[in-house]
């Protein structure tokens, strides 16, 4: 599921960024496909490990960039802009912020999980990732009420941006797509060990930006749900095992009563889906989940 998840999210990063750089220079969305995917597949090939000054000089970029596009947006004059009237339910508005981190938890994981200290690489990932989230979200929103567009293509562009905003768009395409596909690589790893994870990574990257050239992926807000009901509720799990129950899961066989629960919490997930509530659909799934998880755990433990 985590690999299948990362081929549809190499896919769509691909899909919006081509979107996004071909509305700032129009050359052809299939072109801006190819030049990232081709871009990511440079990444692949130098390697994580020989990456580090050049990840440095990107991020650096990335982040010089990012500050140039906050002083256009939050120190101009926004009289006269028409914010659009469109709007979703605040607990539906949370719900599609929380499947993006969600989705991310299974990935953080291969970079997390050789780290010498998991506890404190874990709390830093978590912190940097929540801040720079919610600063993306304050440009996003920014940008929005200043230009009254939300294309992000557009609002470069009236925010005056042009290469800069091209620049941004494409690193930050690259990088974080990247991610995603290595990710997929090394999960690949895990379920066949004899698949070469860079390879597959590459296959992924071939396969996203040929998905991301014939299909239209203008509308991602089911794959979200399914991400949330998928991972949602199997995290859950994983919490209420490690850090509750302290289970002994060493055994890689399928436990088919944590898969039962899996499977409860997936289906309470799309019921929940039909309910407003306002702090969104995942942390009541996995509330309730963990709740069903501990006491059949203790059950069972009894016995």
């Amino acid at each position: 599921l985590n690999v299948l998840q990362l081929v549809g999210w190499t896919s769509i990063m691909i899909y919006d960024g081509a979107l996004a750089a071909n509305g700032i220079f129009n050359t052809g969305n299939w072109v801006w496909c190819l030049v990232i995917g081709a871009l990511i597949i440079l990444w692949v090939v130098i390697g994580i490990t020989n990456l580090g000054k050049i990840n440095t000089v990107a991020m650096a970029a990335l982040f010089i960039l990012t500050i140039i596009m906050c002083k256009v947006i939050f120190f101009s004059d926004t009289s006269g802009v028409k914010v659009s009237g469109d709007s979703m339910s605040f607990g539906a508005a949370v719900e599609l912020a929380v499947a993006m981190p969600l989705s991310w938890l299974p990935l953080i994981s291969d970079y997390t999980r050789e780290a010498k200290e998991p506890v404190k690489a874990t709390l830093v990932s978590t912190i940097v990732y929540g801040i720079v989230s919610c600063w993306m979200y304050i440009i996003g929103m920014g940008a929005a009420i200043f230009t009254g567009e939300s294309d992000v293509a557009q609002i470069m562009v009236k925010a005056g941006l042009g290469i800069i905003g091209l620049l941004i768009v494409v690193f930050s395409t690259v990088t974080t797509t990247f991610l995603d596909a290595y990710s997929a690589g090394i999960s690949s790893e895990t379920i066949l060990s004899k698949l070469n994870g860079k390879y597959v990574t590459i296959a992924v990257t071939v396969i996203g930006t040929v998905a991301a050239i014939l299909f239209p992926m203008d509308d991602i807000t089911d794959f979200m749900y399914l991400i949330g009901s998928v991972f949602a509720p199997m995290i859950a799990i994983q919490i209420a095992d490690y850090f509750i129950l302290k289970a002994d899961k060493s055994s890689k066989k399928v436990d088919m009563i944590n898969a039962v629960i899996w499977v409860i919490g997936f289906v309470l997930y799309r019921y929940l889906m039909t309910v407003d509530i306002p702090v969104g659909n995942t942390l009541p799934d996995m509330a309730v989940t963990i709740v069903i998880a501990v006491i059949i755990g203790k059950i069972i433990g009894k016995k």
